[in-house]
């Protein structure tokens, strides 16, 4: 299903939506502060917010404004969640980052609040992938010990 066919009630189950013409731009932030396997997400009217840290003496954001996203719904004041960035950028980059004109990989992430997981709609060239990673709490950071 053409991530632009999505009916309105599957739309209107989630409490974020943010969709882009060309995951790449996504990917490339999130690279940049991929020094560690788990990154912290908080949403806001404003725009997203990415944190990576690593045993609190070392941390990177990345804020995308709501103005880059095409489409950007949120219906809570704010909502935060981690995910695990490296299966993020795998599922971000699926398609395998074709470097033809005009050939992009649109993107729609929606996350249904607590308990749900991220789920990414990618769509190349008429073939969508359905992508969902499971989601924790932002506190329950996981701990690798050294």
């Amino acid at each position: 299903m053409p991530l632009s066919t999505q009916s309105q009630a599957d739309i209107d189950q989630y409490i974020l939506i943010a969709s882009l013409d060309n995951a790449r731009n996504l990917s490339n932030i999130l690279k940049a502060i991929s020094f560690r396997d788990h990154a912290i997400f908080n949403a806001t009217q404003n725009g997203l917010k990415v944190t990576v840290e690593d045993s609190k003496c070392l941390q990177a954001n990345a804020f995308i404004q709501a103005d880059i996203f095409q489409e950007y719904i949120i219906k809570e004041d704010a909502v935060g969640f981690q995910v695990n960035l490296t299966v993020l950028l795998d599922c971000l980059t699926i398609f395998g980052g074709s470097t033809v004109p005009g050939v992009c990989t649109a993107l729609r992430m929606c996350y249904n609040g607590y308990g749900y997981p991220l789920t990414l709609f990618l769509e190349e060239g008429g073939v969508v992938t359905v992508c969902k990673i499971n989601t924790q709490e932002p506190w329950l950071c996981p701990v690798k010990s050294r």
